[in-house]
């Protein structure tokens, strides 16, 4: 096998997915992306200095390559004699496993194609899904999704995990999360006097267990698939940002708190440090769509009765499943234009736990 053809092939795909879709990033969150993919292609550690005008320079010529790729078409994935459709997961990975990688094609935020090739880590089967977990990544686009869910196959993305839990570590100074991530780093034996290096290995070590989290966040999402379809049909079709930010975050909160979910694991084995992970992963939309989990997490750190958490799951799974059925209704009845007030107006009146 041509690994480095097709490491190009896959490489021109995510040039072209990156080429249409990169205006639907903040321009923070674009240069923050273009920073990742750049370490990431350099082969840089994460304690590395970026070179300011090498970077810039590549800043540059990856914009003016996105120019010429703008109306660009997917190229085909070719191994052997043998093409494949570049989302042909199952039918590329078959191949490829033999050769101890595994390859990610799929549809995530604002329905952007995105793709990868990774070494392949292991395999585990999760009821009745494949999880891959993947190592180092060869190649991929500006997405930076740690676990994706495609077909009956879960991918775990080991080096974005990595990537993030560095950048929490680094929030540890801030007011905002340092309490909380201080108590789950230390919780795991990082405790900050660490060398580069041996913190780049202890947090290695680490992402094998937070992985869990995202594991299970796929696992959720898969079990609570009633009406994905329809679902599916809302998000590509509506162009409004702010209703897909939500729509998105209910999606999210139901695999949270769905039976298979990752809160129902934390719960049922009292998992205290993935319980701070989790809380400091969660983005501003689900914590504004689920302010039970807060209030439960602030009373749970008082009194330590994991009973409340139970308690926040089950109002949080009620609400997701409210809110999806409300919004699925304004989409078959044409005025999905009114997702977000609908959600508001849901949470104003939704009791508090």
């Amino acid at each position: 096998m041509d690994i480095e053809r097709l490491k190009e092939q896959i490489k021109f795909n995510c040039n072209v997915s990156d080429a249409k879709f990169w205006g639907y990033y903040s321009i923070c969150g674009l240069l923050m992306r273009l920073r990742e993919l750049y370490r990431s292609e350099k082969n840089l550690a994460p304690w590395e200095i970026t070179p300011k005008q090498e970077i810039s320079e590549w800043i540059a010529a990856t914009e003016a390559q996105w120019k010429s790729l703008e109306h660009a078409a997917f190229c085909s994935i070719e191994v052997g004699a043998a093409s494949y459709d570049p989302f042909d997961v199952d039918g590329l990975n078959a191949v490829l496993g033999r050769e101890g990688l595994i390859y990610g094609g799929g549809y995530g935020r604002f329905n952007k194609p995105t793709f990868f090739l990774a070494a392949l880590e292991r395999k585990r089967e999760l009821y009745d899904y494949s999880v891959y977990y993947s190592g180092k990544e060869f190649c991929r686009d500006l997405s930076t999704s740690v676990a994706m869910l495609q077909g009956r196959c879960i991918f775990m993305r080991l080096d974005a995990l990595k990537i993030l839990l560095w950048d929490k570590f680094l929030e540890l100074g801030g007011k905002r999360f340092g309490g909380l991530l201080k108590e789950a780093f230390s919780s795991c034996g990082i405790v900050g006097h660490e060398t580069p290096e041996e913190l780049s290995d202890r947090i290695e070590a680490l992402s094998s267990e937070v992985s869990e989290l995202f594991v299970l966040h796929e696992a959720g999402e898969a079990f609570e698939d009633e009406y994905m379809d329809e679902w599916l049909q809302v998000l590509s079709q509506n162009a409004d940002r702010a209703s897909e930010f939500y729509m998105r975050g209910v999606k999210d909160l139901l695999a949270d708190t769905s039976e298979k979910g990752p809160l129902e694991y934390i719960i049922e084995d009292r998992k205290r440090y993935l319980l701070n992970f989790h809380m400091a992963f969660l983005d501003g939309t689900r914590k504004e769509l689920f302010p039970e989990i807060l209030n439960a997490f602030q009373r749970f750190t008082e009194n330590g009765e994991w009973e409340l958490l139970e308690d926040a799951r089950r109002a949080g799974y009620k609400r997701a499943q409210e809110l999806r059925a409300s919004i699925l209704d304004l989409w078959r009845r044409g005025e999905v234009g009114k997702v977000v007030s609908a959600i508001k107006e849901s949470l104003a009146n939704s009791p508090s736990l």
